[in-house]
């Protein structure tokens, strides 16, 4: 298995993330705060930051725009493509070493039963056109939006279990590590069920919390990335079956990018939410 691209080291991106993800608790307001870098392959920087407010049940669609949109694009190049290798799908075991015993595990691998903000099968597929550079950046954007739904899930997950086994709902500034272990030190008579599903959340929360961090400074470069195969597309594509949709495929590297941009600009918060975790 070759090792992940998402964690080659490259790039500059910075985040704020105020309010942490929860599950099954949708009238809980959430305040996102974002700021990211991204220094240009033309050499121009590019700073933006952005406030959102709602609640938990709409953060799905507030953090999945990118991802959804990459989805319809790549799902129009698998069907109008034609000879170039078959579209491929990150699964769990393709992000980190570290996660792959997870892989396929109810409750545990969230990419096999991921949902869009629509309530709609999310699948982390891939085209590939049989040009290295292109493919590699085509998978390294999925790989990071897989990465991410994973992360979050595990966080929310983690807030959700411990609050349950405390009798009270975790705040969105306590410290994660500490709710967690509070939490399995109190557990007394509760259901072993709830134990053993925060202590693996636990487990993956300790995984992420080394494989974040490792990525959270490349997202500048594979932006800068996806702007130089967009430029060089008329010159690097030449089979006469993908020129003819080169305007389909710019797309396609442009939606890869927003994705790139989109998740990089939740990956510090995630890393800051689980730091406190020791392996």
């Amino acid at each position: 298995m070759r090792p992940p691209a998402l964690l080659r080291p490259s790039g500059l991106a910075l985040l704020v993330l105020a309010g942490s993800l929860a599950l099954g608790c949708a009238s809980i307001p959430v305040h996102l705060h974002t700021e990211t870098h991204i220094q240009h392959a033309d050499g121009t920087a590019e700073h933006t930051s952005s406030d959102w407010e709602g609640t938990l049940d709409q953060l799905p669609a507030q953090l999945g725009k990118a991802g959804a949109q990459l989805g319809e694009v790549t799902a129009k190049m698998a069907k109008e493509l034609t000879d170039v290798p078959p579209p491929g799908e990150v699964n769990l075991d393709e992000l980190s070493p570290e996660l792959a015993k997870y892989k396929g595990q109810k409750g545990r691998d969230f990419l096999v039963s991921a949902k869009d903000a629509n309530g709609q099968p999310l699948k982390f597929q891939y085209v590939r056109l049989g040009i290295p550079a292109y493919d590699d950046f085509f998978r390294t954007s999925q790989e990071l939006h897989a990465l991410v739904y994973q992360a979050t899930q595990v966080v929310g997950q983690m807030r959700q279990l411990a609050g349950k086994l405390l009798g009270a709902k975790i705040d969105a500034k306590a410290n994660l590590a500490a709710s967690v272990d509070k939490a399995l030190g109190a557990r007394g008579e509760a259901d072993a069920g709830l134990v053993a599903s925060l202590e693996t959340m636990r487990d993956m929360g300790r995984a992420l919390a080394s494989i974040l961090p490792r990525i959270g400074g490349k997202i500048g470069d594979l932006v800068a990335q996806g702007e130089a195969l967009v430029l060089q597309a008329p010159t690097s594509i030449t089979n006469p079956k993908l020129v003819a949709h080169l305007d389909l495929v710019k797309n396609g590297i442009v939606s890869s990018a927003s994705v790139v941009k989109e998740s990089g600009s939740l990956v510090l918060g995630l890393a800051k939410d689980l730091a406190t975790f020791k392996a």
